[in-house]
Order: C-alpha cells, then structure tokens, then sequence
C-alpha cells in the first residue's frame, strides 16, 4: 500500500496493526506525509459532513445499513451516519493521532522550537574590535554589555532605534527599548515606531521622543553631554527635575554645550564606509580567486563572478585552470541576485525546480568541497549543497541536515547488492551550525575526505566543527560524480522518501578539489572570501 492508501485505510478504520506501525514510521520522518494525513483528514471529515446534511436518515441519527454505503474514485468511504459530535470526534482523533506522533510545526519532528533571547541586532562594523568575544555584522546581542575597543558598529533594536558606537565604549543592552552607555560616544537615531525609547547615561536617563541626538560619556565614566539634533528628548536628572530638549540644543554635565553634529558619525556616513569596505573586500577577493584557480588541485571552481549584470546568462563556467569546458554548469530555474558585495553575483536557490546542474568526469581518493552559502530557511530534511543523481558506489552527497548540522555522507554497497545505502552509507554529521541567529548571512561551509584514512572534517566560517571516521571505512576505494547538481537532488535514479531538497538560500562561490585541504588552508579560504 502506498501512503495515500494508508492513511485513507486509517481513516476508514480499516488498517491492520501491522499498516499503522507502517503509518506511524512514515509520519514521524516525513513533515510532508503529515501534511498530507492533515489534508485527507480535513477532506474526510468535510464529506462525512455533507453526507449528514443532505442525506435522509443520515441528519436525524439513523446509522446506515451496508448497502447505504458512499463510494469514491479509486477507494470506498463506509459512512456509517455521524452526528455533529462524532464528525468532531474524528478530527479530534486524527489531529490526536499526528501529534502523538511527530510535532507538526517542524520539519525535524519533536523537536522544541528554536527560541532567540536576542534584542538587538550588531547590523554594521567597520574595523570594530570587541573586548573578550569574536562578533560579526548581523549577530543577534542579548541582554548585556558590549566593549567596544575601537572601529565602528551599528547595533539596531527590536524597538527600531538605531544606535552608532565610536571607539573606546561601553554599552549595555537592557532591553528592546532600553540601554545604557557606560562610556563612549554614540549616536541615536528614534523613528516614531520607537518612540520612549530610554538611554541611560551616568546622573541621566534620556527619554526619547522621536528624534535623533548623540550622547558623549567620558573615559572616567563620570561627566555626559547630550546633544539633540532633531525632534526631542527629555532628560531626567538623578537627583530630581527634568529638562526638555529640541533640535539644536545640548546639555552637558557642567551646563549648555554648542551643538555640533559633524562630531559624531551619521548613519549615512557609516553606509558610505561600509559600501567603501566592500569595494576593498570585492578586490582582495578578485585578486585572490585569480591566484586561486591556478591551483592545480581544482577540479572544478565556479566564482560566478563573471556573471555581471549585463550578462547573466544559463552558462555557469568552470574557471578552474586549465579550464575544461564539459565541467560548464547550467542553471535551471536559479535566479541571479547580489553576492557577498555590490558588483558580485551569487545564484539564489528557492523552488523546487531551481538548480545548477553540471557533470564532473574522473575518478579520485581525496574530495574537499568548500563555498560561500547564505541560508535563508533550513526547511526540509535534507537541504542540498552538491549531490550526484544517484547512489552509486563512491558517490558524494553533501547537505544540511534538518536541525542546521552539515551533513556529508558516501555508500559503498557489496556486489550484488543494490538500493539507497542504508547500512552500507557512510555518513557523517557536524554540530549545528545553522541557527536561528545565522540564517540570512553569508557564510562558508567546508568538508574534506581523506581516502587513506577515512577521516572527513567539516567547517563552518573557518573553523572545524565536525572530525570522524566512519566504522564502514575501508581505504583505497575511489570517489567518482557522474552528473550532479548543486542546491538540489532534482533527478535521483531511485525512488526515495526525500526527493525534494533544494536548497532555500544563495551560492556565490563554489569550489571542488582532488585533494583533502589541511584546516590551515580552509581557514585561508575563508579570511579571502569573507565579507568583513
């Protein structure tokens, strides 16, 4: 039986103990099979209901007979003359049924739902150093004190207020609406949607009514000026009392200040630096990859950077050197959008269908794959980075596993034996790595198999978070691909539970090597290409 046949078997009442363990299995590995059971469930029900308004005998609670039994295409409904309540019963149970055997709400099944504790988002850093912790643009901040030693960053709140820190500062995080700056220099920008939005300083808490003003708190953490530039905020002493101030006026700790708005940093200004950033960033990169595809370890590289916006054609080319065309990529559906920076292209992965198709000949001991990837949703169970059509012997399979861990694996199945893998695959599995907090940024993924001894190692932004070798290891087995795609599995030689598994998210850079790179070379890889 198929599973439409199950679950209409279940919901007939006709299922055997052994066909509903079958169900329950299916249900709790496959979201999209819950989704389906949800469905013929609702249509169940909603014909047992029209059956008890229009059938005579059915309304007013006389059970039917046999030969009163409905038909339907491909299957037999036995309608046996529900009332009200026992049409709601059936949903009950059926939505029962799911729940007690998978949780609806996600993908992975049973699992608790990801929860953030942030309040505020670090959206922009120039050459910004923190004391005591490694952070990057689009990190979530809880509650808790930033120590900025120099550079530039933009922390936005959940609140809407914007706040630019320069050099040497302290600032707290309280809440979506509330912060404190120890000392340092900031700049606070409130729309109307943000508007009591508190600051407080040293004797001083500034409420904000929809403006933008800067505050300035000394090394000794003792003397503040406030200067309002637009709109108004009103300062509440320590001691007592408060003052309103408006656009153009200043307070500081020993009386009126002159206000000076080209002494602290705008916003405005912060983007033009951040957009003069990406313009370094963009050629350090160029330089780099034109270095990089020289290296005789390359057996395919896409940068997609020749893809310009005059040009963005289907072919994806192999810039790998010496080039060899049969290795060209094709993409199918994919969109082009904007990479890492302005004037760099990346294919966006978001349908079913979309692809980048290639076929890559040879044989080999040795694999490193590595790209830059943003993730948009980890939405299914498996989310493709780079997979062969199907599971041949020596066949890579690179994805994202459904709880965000990178997930590589390769099957070497006995002559004679044929199927998916199943005992026979070797799989191997990171830590998650992609969270809640990292999904929408660009990050690098890196995995690296060494024939010999068996041993892969995955890495996130550098760093190695997943090191095993697998018990099914034997060494000197060969490596192959044969036809293959990136952000998708859209045409496996076998039947599987899991067809679908493109990727929800962006590439901009691919590259595939003959050889296992050291953890020194990944990091290398990772420090040319990232974005800050």
């Amino acid at each position: 039986m198929n599973l439409e046949s199950l679950i209409h078997a279940r919901l007939d009442g006709e299922i055997s103990a052994e066909d509903l363990v079958r169900l329950e299995e299916i249900l709790r590995e496959d979201w999209q099979a819950r989704r389906l059971y949800l469905e013929l469930a609702d249509l169940h029900a909603r014909l047992l209901h029209a059956r008890l308004l229009h059938e005579p005998g059915v309304a007013s609670g006389r059970f039917a007979t046999p030969g009163e039994s409905g038909t339907r295409s491909g299957g037999r409904w036995r309608v046996a003359a529900f009332t009200a309540a026992g049409i709601a019963a059936v949903i009950a149970a059926v939505i029962a049924f799911v729940f007690l055997s998978v949780s609806l709400t996600q993908p992975g099944g049973g699992k608790d739902e990801a929860v953030s504790a942030g309040v505020a988002m670090l959206s922009q850093t120039i050459s910004a150093e923190f004391a005591g912790v490694e952070r990057r643009s689009g990190d979530t901040l809880a509650p808790g004190t930033i120590h900025l030693s120099g550079g530039l960053a933009q922390i936005e709140f959940y609140s809407g207020a914007t706040v630019v820190i320069e050099g040497e500062a302290e600032l707290e995080i309280v809440s979506p609406w509330e912060a404190r700056c120890h000392r340092g220099r900031v700049r606070v920008q409130v729309p109307p949607a943000a508007k009591g939005f508190l600051l407080h300083a040293p004797g001083l808490k500034l409420e904000d009514l929809g403006t933008e003003f800067a505050l300035n708190v000394d090394v000794s953490g003792v003397g503040s000026e406030v200067h309002v530039f637009d709109g108004e905020v009103i300062v509440h002493r320590e001691g007592g009392g408060s003052q309103s101030l408006t656009g153009g006026m200043s307070l500081g700790s020993d009386g009126e200040k002159t206000v000076d708005p080209a002494a602290f940093l705008s916003l405005s200004e912060l983007d033009g630096l951040a957009a003069a950033r990406g313009v370094r960033r963009l050629e350090a990169w160029r330089a780099w990859s034109q270095e990089a595809r020289r290296d005789e370890r390359l057996i395919a590289y896409y940068d997609f950077h020749h893809q310009t916006a005059a040009g963005r054609d289907r072919f994806v080319g192999n810039v790998a050197e010496p080039r060899i065309q049969s290795r060209t990529g094709g993409a199918v559906g994919a969109r082009w959008t904007d990479g890492r920076w302005p004037g760099k292209a990346a294919l966006e992965f978001k349908r079913p269908g979309d692809r980048l198709r290639m076929t890559i000949d040879g044989t080999y001991r040795d694999i490193t794959f590595a790209c830059w990837v943003k993730v948009d949703s980890v939405d299914k169970k498996y989310n493709s980075l780079l997979l062969t059509d199907g599971y041949e012997n020596g066949e890579p399979h690179w994805q994202i596993y459904e709880d965000g861990s990178l997930m590589f694996s390769l099957v070497y199945r006995p002559p004679g034996i044929s199927g998916k893998g199943g005992k026979f695959n070797q799989m191997y599995f990171s830590q998650p790595v992609l969270t809640a907090e990292s999904l929408g940024r660009w990050h690098h993924l890196a995995v690296s198999y060494e024939g010999t001894s068996g041993e892969v190692a995955q890495y996130f932004d550098g760093k190695v978070v997943g090191r095993a070798v697998s018990p099914l290891h034997q060494a000197g087995r060969s490596i192959h691909f044969g036809p293959c795609e990136i952000g998708n599995w859209g045409l496996p030689t076998e039947s599987h539970q899991f067809p679908i598994r493109n990727l929800n998210g962006a590439i901009d850079e691919f590259a595939i090597y003959r050889t296992a790179l050291s953890a020194a070379e990944i990091r290398a890889m990772f420090e040319a290409g990232r974005v800050e």
